[in-house]
């Protein structure tokens, strides 16, 4: 099972550095432990190495360990058509060995990678300190799992990787532009999607690498979060599972398959905007006309390109695959888990529905939320049922206020009538059309949040004015309103949506 994150953002105003914080939890954290690893790792091009050797300058007796030394000889490589987060790549039973021995405090002899020949025919001392800091996209696999003491993982867009990579392969490694970039689209676009992404789950800090290369904490462990809050109190704030929720769209190519360049660009445009939590898998993201794999799909992407949190839609198409789609979230890193009732038919009784989704909630290691959505469903949430299963809140897209004494969290399932369930103690709202202006209702979040009653009455009614363009034209419009806004963002929704 992944570790539950707490997300966390910067507070306005807040100029800070990464390195000091992440210096002083491993002081804390690992005071009395010796020959402790802290594993670094994450994507080509996003200041790994330049992280670890801040943070080893930041540290009373640290050593930087780097992986790059390990990889198989190029020649093998090109023979196996591999590149380097590839494990055929890496000398991983190798580097299981040297961390047994670091473990143990002994020095041995680790090898010396030479870039010009392409191969480690050298190697040399490396003695043991208290931290070890081991340097590599490889250092957060699954094969080290239960060798490393300590894991972060250091993420940023592909616009900042594939910059970074074509400065280094150019410069350090002779290539031309052309093969710099091909081997970007190899390493990092496939392998380390394929091998490394899904250890961003398993590590226990997550930071973010900005285009200008500045480091921000995006996650830490709740354990860790539980254990030194207080180093986070005066740079950081706490992002919840309260406040504005945006159910993403799904972009589909010209062949009709999900577009993920597409959907990649629009989550960094919303984060880039002041969102912090998104729906995947909605009714706004054409879950009825998406494959069982497609959905999975989707819930990766996001985790790996989204940094804050993410609830995965999980209901409404069978209770087999419901069940199937809310261990995705538990094994995704998913933050929460939303059900719609059955589809089809209508009218059940409220007793088959409580024993719908008590089997579901069975299966939820993740907050779980009730999804209350009627007119397509042709079956309400009711108070009995809200009462007789267990959850953590209710997404209502119907607006019946009567049911927010019935839950503990009470998510308005429209942006026109937000300000006053929050002041009647809702605790959030779940937007559409914030798709398209993240930044209006990212401000509008802040005034409610801030209690500031009086701006966030005037603003409730730009938000309303605003969102009741897209009443009649629904995800169509809101696609080529996004297209608008991000070049190229395609505008194609299956049917039997036009």
């Amino acid at each position: 099972m992944h570790k539950n994150k707490t997300h966390i953002a910067v507070k306005n105003g807040t100029h800070h550095a990464a390195e000091k914080i992440v210096a002083e939890l491993l002081m804390r954290e690992f005071a009395q432990d010796d020959s402790v690893l802290v594993a670094i790792g994450g994507p080509g091009g996003t200041g790994k190495s330049t992280f670890a050797r801040v943070l080893a300058d930041g540290l009373p007796d640290a050593v930087i360990l780097r992986l790059d030394d390990y990889k198989t000889s190029r020649v093998l490589r090109a023979e196996k058509q591999v590149f380097g987060p590839h494990p055929e790549a890496n000398k991983l039973d190798l580097m299981q060995e040297h961390f047994a021995e670091i473990k143990a405090g002994r020095t041995f002899q680790k090898p010396v990678y030479d870039s010009p020949t392409g191969e480690a025919r050298q190697t040399e001392a490396f003695v043991p300190r208290q931290f070890n800091l081991l340097d590599g996209e490889v250092s957060t696999y699954p094969a080290f799992r239960e060798q490393v003491d300590f894991s972060i993982f250091i993420d940023s867009d592909w616009k900042t990787q594939l910059a970074t990579r074509i400065d280094r392969d150019i410069e350090t490694r002779g290539y031309d532009r052309e093969k710099a970039i091909a081997t970007f689209l190899q390493s990092n676009l496939r392998e380390f999607s394929e091998y490394g992404a899904e250890s961003k789950k398993w590590a226990d800090l997550h930071l973010y690498c900005d285009e200008d290369y500045h480091l921000e904490i995006e996650s830490v462990s709740d354990t860790v979060f539980l254990q030194h809050h207080d180093l986070f109190d005066s740079d950081y704030a706490e992002v919840g599972l309260k406040g504005l929720v945006v159910p993403v769209l799904t972009p589909f190519s010209e062949n009709w398959k999900i577009d993920e360049r597409a959907f990649i660009r629009h989550l960094e445009f919303l984060a880039q905007h002041g969102v912090h939590r998104i729906m995947v898998n909605g009714t706004t993201a054409e879950f009825f006309s998406l494959l069982p794999e497609e959905r999975k799909q989707l819930l990766k992407l996001a985790r790996r390109y989204f940094p804050g949190m993410i609830i995965q839609h999980a209901g409404g198409t069978g209770l087999e695959q419901n069940k199937t789609e809310v261990r995705w979230a538990n094994d995704f890193g998913a933050d929460a888990v939303a059900v719609l009732p059955p589809i089809y038919p209508s009218g059940l009784p409220e007793a088959g529905i409580i024993q719908y989704f008590q089997a579901l909630e069975a299966e939820a290691d993740v907050p779980f939320l009730l999804y209350n959505f009627p007119k397509h469903t042709g079956n309400g949430i009711t108070p009995k049922i809200l009462r007789e299963v267990p959850h953590y809140g209710l997404k209502d897209s119907a607006r019946n206020f009567e049911l927010m004494e019935h839950t503990p969290n009470y998510f308005v399932g429209s942006s026109t009538t937000v300000f006053e369930p929050v002041q009647q103690g809702a605790a959030g709202f779940v937007s559409a059309t914030a798709n398209v202006r993240p930044e209006l209702y990212a401000a509008f979040e802040m005034l409610l949040v801030d209690a500031k009653v009086e701006e966030a009455a005037v603003m409730q009614q730009e938000v309303k004015a605003y969102s009741a363009r897209f009443s009649a034209g629904g995800i169509p419009m809101l696609k080529e309103s996004l297209a608008r806004k991000l070049d190229g963002y395609p505008t194609r929704v299956r049917a039997p949506l036009i």
